[in-house]
Parts: C-alpha cells; structure tokens; sequence
C-alpha cells in the first residue's frame, strides 16, 4: 500500500509544486539520495503495484542522523516531509521534526500509517494490514482444505505469520472458521503466555477430534531472532520448530511453513478498500503540509453504526511514535477460539466477497457415520 499512498499523496499536490522522492527510506534521507519528480513521472498502475516505487529500507537512525537528514532537505529547500511506514518510522519522524527545531529550520513533517502487522497505536487500523489478512485468512482456508484432502498421508501443519508482539494478523487466519472442524483448529498469539506441552496437548486433542490439524502461529511467539545484514534482530522459524517438537513428542507426520512475504506483497489477495483508504491517507498528508501542519499521523477513526464508515483525524507523533497496540484483552482468547467480534470488526477490511469453502463430502460421511456409533453405544 506504499505505493497506493504515494499516489495519494502526489494527486494531493498542486500543479506546478517542486517536490523530491526520497529513495529507499531514511538511507537516501541520511545520505541525501533524492530524486526530482517532475509532473506526471507516475503511472497510474502504481496504485496496484506491491513494493515501494521510490524503494524502501530498514535503516535505524543513529545518532547525528536526524540533524544529518535536516541538512539534506534544507539544501534542497525542502519545507515538508512525508514518510510512509510503521512505530518506527513516526519515532524517525519525531526526531527529525525536533531536529529541525533545534535548528530553527522550518520544516513541516508528518507521518503516513503502513504496516501489515497492524501494531501502529492511534489508528482503528494500518493500510498494509487489510490485504494482508485478506491473504492470510485465504491461504490458511485454502491450505487446510488440501490438508484435509490428503489427512492420510500428513496429520498437522503450523503455519506462521508474521506479527512479533502483536497478533493481528495470526487471529485474521480464524476470520473464515464456521465449524469446529473448519481450519485453523488453533490459533497461537504473542499476547498470550505459549507453553509448549499444552501446545503439544492441543495438537493431539485436534488430531483425536478432526482426524488432522492446522496450527497458526504468530512469529514473536517463541523469540529465536537471528542477525540480518543491517545487524538487525530478525524474529521467526517457529512452525518449523514446533513442527519438528510434534513429531519427536506425538510421532505425527507434520510440517511447518512460514506465509512469508506474500503476506504483504501477494497484489491478487489486496484489499481494494485497503488500497482506497491508503490513498486517502496520503492525499490528506499532502494537504497537511500544505497548511503547514507538522508532528502528526492521518489516522483512522471507524464510526458507529452498522455501516463501514472511517473518518481520518489527525494524531501527534506522541501517541504512534515507538508505541505498539497489541491485539485488546477481550480478543486474547484460548487457542480454539475466534472471538464474533473480532470477526465483525474485520469483516469489511478483508471483503465481504471472502468466504468459506462448503465442507468436503467425507468429513459430513464421517461426522454421520460417527453419530450412528455413537447412538448403537448408548
């Protein structure tokens, strides 16, 4: 949705305004790395591109770094700054406002929400997060249906999604559960404590009662992080380990998988409300700079009422910037469990379009077939 905003922002421009692209994130920022936009550089299929046009990163800024980026943009005469991202991004953004304080340079900043882990405070939700649940509610639905089909040669599967203290996106995987016997049958949070014999004790229950089992779990639930090039603390390959620890522990043929970056790249499965509201979300931080507000965020507020309906307000950098917004306690649930309203609250993010798959023949021959034992015991 990077480049859906950017769009968004660039419609919300005048003509003939002189505006730059930061290229790949805070580096191109610290290093001055812009590139001039002239009028109509941007084809209008960006807006249903994945990635980032102008590149993107993970660059932390050091320390200097925010005086070193108020140098870059006041030598190009930059007045205003808009960068696309999550906590961390609003956290740079503050710096870089104050360090242009300190300097007496005036220099408007605002910050525009993305991030499909949903873990950004001040906003109902992040553009990034709708088509990622989207996605990961469908490949879990459709992962579980060919697990179903092929239970006689493979009994579990845990899949993991990204999220690493927030579990938003590991719950969205519950959205398309109608039946007890619909994956995923379990469902593994970081908000929740994990102990790892009562997931072992879940996985044999749901085996005994559907014949198979899929597993979700989200990638901060047990913390192995390995070091990326940037020396950055990566977290993940939990399924892969508790599926090793089910088949030592339970002799279960299993396997675990990670949904990977499909989850924010995987363009078929966005959301075309996500990519509306992102959009919406960078043509009004165009208009906040050019009203000269500075040190906040556009943000989602969802309305009452039956109807879908946001309104965008503007939030202060103070309440986003390092913060994160873990999934609220009354969601927090047992790992059998997908709580209605969750479901309620997500049903017009994703699509109403998304649904189940009718259950296949055999489990409703089998479900009978266990009834009539059940009734020639008794």
């Amino acid at each position: 949705m990077m480049n859906a905003s950017l769009l968004g922002f660039l419609e919300g421009c005048p003509p003939g305004a002189e505006i730059w692209g930061v290229l790949d994130g805070f580096r191109g920022l610290v290093e001055g790395d812009l590139a001039r936009l002239p009028p109509g550089c941007v084809d209008r299929r960006l807006y249903l591109s994945p990635g980032a046009w102008l590149g993107a990163g993970r660059r932390p800024l050091g320390e200097g770094d925010p005086e070193r980026c108020v140098e870059r943009l006041a030598a190009r005469g930059v007045r205003g700054l808009a960068m696309v991202g999550g906590n961390g991004t609003m956290w740079a953004c503050a710096r870089i406002e104050e360090a242009a304080r300190r300097a007496g340079y005036g220099l408007a900043v605002v910050g525009i929400p993305k991030t499909v882990d949903n873990d950004l405070a001040g906003t109902d939700h992040a553009p990034g997060f709708p088509s990622a649940a989207r996605y990961v509610a469908a490949v879990v639905r459709d992962i579980g249906a060919d697990l179903e089909a092929m239970r006689g040669f493979e009994s579990v599967r845990v899949l993991e999604t990204m999220g690493r203290n927030a579990g938003w996106l590991a719950l969205s995987a519950g959205y398309l559960r109608r039946e007890p016997s619909d994956p995923p049958h379990l469902i593994y949070v970081p908000e929740r404590p994990f102990d790892p014999d009562a997931f072992l004790g879940d996985v044999e229950a749901a085996v005994r009662a559907h014949g198979f089992v899929v597993a979700v779990v989200s990638e901060g639930l047990v913390r192995r992080p390995r070091e990326e090039g940037l020396r950055r603390p990566v977290i993940g390959g939990v399924a892969p380990e508790l599926a090793r620890r089910v088949e030592e522990a339970l002799g279960l043929p299993s396997r675990g998988e990670l949904l990977g970056m499909g989850q924010r790249s995987f363009s078929l499965a966005a959301s075309p409300l996500d990519r509306e509201e992102a959009r919406a979300l960078g043509n009004r931080a165009a208009r906040m700079l050019l009203e000269g507000r500075s040190g906040l965020m556009p943000a989602l507020r969802r309305l009452p009422g039956r109807r879908y309906r946001v309104a965008v307000e503007e939030v202060p950098f103070g309440r986003v910037a390092g913060a994160e917004r873990p999934l609220p306690p009354r969601w927090v649930v047992p790992p059998q469990e997908v709580p209605q309203g969750f479901r309620g609250w997500l049903a017009p993010l994703v699509g109403e379009d998304l649904a189940p798959h009718p259950p296949p023949l055999v489990r409703r021959l089998r479900g009978a077939a266990a009834g009539r034992e059940g009734r020639s015991e008794s």
